[in-house]
């Protein structure tokens, strides 16, 4: 949608002025058409890596910055493994590959996703997860009730025959934050109280598994994903220079350990002193694949618009 439409809204500068929206909107076109693109780079043999610092390159070179490392997910593992220097791992066939991308243009974000099946024998599984992404969108209306949105999404899966992952959720995106501290369930029985806001920014994220699953995941080992925690600068070197430098390329947002390899023993240091968290893999509990699709939709005062 051209931003010239936007422009008759007379709250039009309340939250996003025009400058705000152009950057919401194009960080949104960059995931989209590098998502779309992901399925050519995932087969068997693929090189996990090799994925991860395409999608980062592509997004680079569209004019955006990575919200986030590429997380490359294969079968049970449900988010938040992103490749260190050295992985050697590969797609193996029969697996399903979730692709998680973000895009940000100084720190407006949008947040996409996208599971490929290589050679598996649970392409339904994805479309189920795609099908509950969608009807999840539709309820994305400023005044809606968040807490409609997990019920439906679990109706949807179920009745494809699959189950959602009770403990992945959606989430609200503000300004060099990923995860703002809302979440948007996608089961029923933990709805959210409160509305769905104007001028902000969601992320509607679906997890699909096999029905016999126990549809939770667990924390497993650390996913080379960092984050800063604590906004005061260290005083002791190289601690002092390492958040400095950290600050200054990422603020806020995840970033990958291979994107501060050359600053890797501070790194270590502020990890150890927990400035810096790192984020663990999340996996099936009962060892079961997993489906994920996801979008970003940015609400006006008078509608929503899905930008990846």
């Amino acid at each position: 949608m051209h931003l010239a439409q936007f422009a008759q809204a007379e709250s039009w500068f309340g939250l996003f002025d025009e400058e705000e929206m152009e950057k919401l909107l194009l960080a949104g076109k960059i995931a989209r058409a590098v998502r779309q693109a992901v399925p050519r780079m995932v087969f068997q043999g693929a090189s996990v890596l090799g994925i991860c610092e395409w999608v980062e390159s592509e997004i680079a070179r569209m004019g955006g910055s990575p919200a986030f490392p590429c997380n490359v997910s294969i079968n049970e593992v449900g988010a938040h493994y992103t490749s260190p220097t050295s992985d050697t791992t590969v797609v193996p066939d029969g697996a399903l590959v979730k692709v998680d991308l973000g895009v940000h243009i100084d720190g407006f974000i949008a947040d996409t996703a996208v599971t490929v099946s290589v050679g598996s024998e649970f392409e339904d599984m994805i479309k189920a997860a795609e099908l509950a992404l969608e009807r999840g969108v539709q309820a994305v209306r400023v005044g809606g009730k968040i807490g409609d949105v997990g019920p439906l999404v679990e109706k949807t899966i179920r009745s494809m025959g699959y189950k959602p992952i009770r403990n992945l959720t959606g989430h609200q995106i503000e300004q060099y934050t990923i995860h703002s501290g809302l979440s948007i369930p996608n089961v029923s029985g933990s709805e959210p109280t409160g509305k769905f806001q104007p001028w902000s920014v969601y992320a509607i994220e679906p997890f699909a598994t096999l029905p016999r699953a126990i549809g939770e995941v667990k924390e497993g080992a650390p996913g080379n994903i960092l984050h800063l925690v604590k906004l005061k600068r260290p005083k002791t070197e190289p601690q002092k220079g390492a958040y400095e430098e950290i600050y200054r390329r990422f603020r806020t947002l995840p970033f990958a350990k291979r994107w501060v390899a050359g600053i890797g023993e501070a790194v270590s240091k502020l990890l150890a002193e927990k400035v810096l968290y790192e984020y663990p893999v999340l996996v099936e509990a009962s060892g079961m694949p997993i489906a994920q699709a996801e979008h970003t939709v940015v609400t006006t005062d008078k509608e929503s618009i899905v930008t990846t």
